[in-house]
């Protein structure tokens, strides 16, 4: 019999949120230049090659296992051997297949669920876009892993080297192990050893009511204080990915002119985005939005990279402020809040805080109600930092990757922003059906970024 393993209470919530509507995975999107000796069957050649791979490293070795059971109490059984015909697929767009042609079958491609009976994941290959480029799609279910996690991954598996040539599939590398730290700068392993070692009994019941206040009250925004919205609503199953992408020195010369970091501009940007989008449909919120953010809590001891390790901060978007400075400005005094708030917890008390900041969604989801009542916060927005050095496919070069995630009734938009190299991509992945045209908000994006640039008098950035 296989191997098997309970799949731990973090990661078994979101098998227990997917429904028809509700789809758990998550999804990459890498374009890559083709090398200058590959040859017109370069795509067909590494497709081949990946299926000759049958054996997966972890964490593309478990699956579900099957029984009534495993519904309530999750269970992973540990496969030695997949099915390439399975899990990898070739695609050729009809040539030149442009960025509304690409977006619209990622879009068909993230809006897919993923069949159980396998390992929760899926590899595509497409051929055939506008300058010989060909992309990889990936889609792995969040149980098995986050997005923090499976940015490591794709890392890990592609090389800094342009000549190497021996890059097998993604299922069946080797795992180097992760380097990632705590967001307050401390190892995962060493400031849970840290925070339990010698603490009083006094200490203990002070803990407890911080992180009981902190999960009920907000680290930083309040739960259940943002507005009703048109992102607000039930959801359908239909997916819509957009994106956009800037020069990263852009957003780090308008955080120096401000004073804060990247991750605030980031907010910034989007926060100007939405309302733009949402004042065209003559439906902005006279409060403010409310994002929720996943901060990182993934650390050394996290060998395999599988599993959830993100807790989570809420704050207000500033949406009901004009002026953009002042808007940014709002947004960085939240920031700096959550972060100090989030620092004040150590090892298991950030796990307890995590569990219990997302179950009321948890329960919102298994009860139907989501979209039915008052949202727990409006959009989640993610800040995730990326390789900083280009990286090859056996001689292919990454261009560009972006991620695309899960939304969730009630909660029709969710943003990831990706830094890689010397750019920053934003993906916005969108119910199709309640969140119309949402290609405008990635327009919108370069509207919010052009505005702080203006009113902080930063020097706009070619190529951006």
């Amino acid at each position: 019999m296989p191997e098997t393993k309970a799949v731990p209470p973090l990661d078994a919530g979101w098998l227990w949120l997917e429904s028809a509507s509700n789809l758990m995975h998550g999804s990459f999107l890498a374009l890559f230049a083709p090398p200058p000796d590959g040859g017109a069957d370069f795509v067909a050649r590494l497709a081949a090659e990946m299926g000759m791979h049958r054996t997966p490293s972890p964490p593309f070795d478990r699956r579900l296992k099957p029984g009534w059971s495993s519904r309530l109490m999750p269970r992973w059984e540990i496969v030695d051997e997949i099915d390439p015909d399975v899990h990898l697929r070739c695609v050729r767009l009809p040539r030149p297949g442009g960025e509304r042609e690409l977006g619209e079958l990622v879009s068909e491609l993230h809006g897919t669920r993923i069949d159980h009976a396998h390992p929760p994941w899926r590899i595509d290959l497409i051929d055939g876009l506008v300058g010989d480029r060909f992309a990889i799609v990936g889609r792995m279910h969040h149980a098995v892993v986050d997005g923090v996690g499976a940015l490591a991954i794709v890392r890990d598996w592609l090389s800094e080297d342009p000549e190497a040539r021996e890059t097998g599939p993604i299922w069946s590398y080797r795992r180097r192990g992760s380097t990632a730290i705590r967001s307050n700068g401390r190892s995962a392993e060493g400031s849970s050893a840290d925070g339990e070692r010698g603490r009083s009994l006094k200490g203990l019941f002070g803990a407890a009511v911080r992180v009981g206040r902190n999960a009920a009250l907000g680290v930083s925004g309040r739960p259940w204080s943002a507005p009703r919205s048109p992102l607000n609503t039930p959801i359908t199953a239909r997916r819509r990915v957009s994106t956009a992408s800037f020069e990263l020195a852009r957003f780090r010369a308008v955080a120096d002119a401000a004073g804060g970091t990247i991750n605030d501009v980031v907010l910034a940007v989007c926060a100007g985005s939405l309302r733009r989008y949402l004042s065209e449909m003559d439906r902005l919120p006279r409060g403010s939005l409310t994002t929720n953010i996943p901060v990182s809590v993934r650390g050394g001891a996290d060998a395999d990279g599988s599993g959830n390790r993100i807790s989570w901060a809420m704050l207000a978007m500033a949406t009901d402020i004009e002026d953009p400075v002042e808007r940014l400005d709002r947004i960085r005094a939240a920031t700096s809040a959550a972060k100090r708030r989030l620092s004040q917890m150590h090892g298991r008390e950030v796990d307890v805080y995590t569990l219990l900041a997302v179950t009321p969604i948890l329960l919102e989801q298994l009860t139907r109600v989501g979209g039915r009542v008052p949202p727990l916060f409006n959009v989640p927005v993610s800040n995730v930092p990326g390789p900083p050095r280009t990286l090859y496919l056996n001689g292919a070069r990454l261009d560009e990757i972006q991620a695309f995630t899960v939304i969730y009734s009630g909660y029709g938009l969710n943003v990831v922003t990706l830094s890689y190299a010397s750019r920053l991509a934003f993906a916005f992945t969108a119910c199709a059906d309640t969140v119309p045209h949402s290609q405008r908000l990635a327009v919108h994006c370069g509207d919010a970024l052009e505005e702080l640039e203006a009113s902080l008098a930063v020097a706009d950035h070619a190529g951006g």
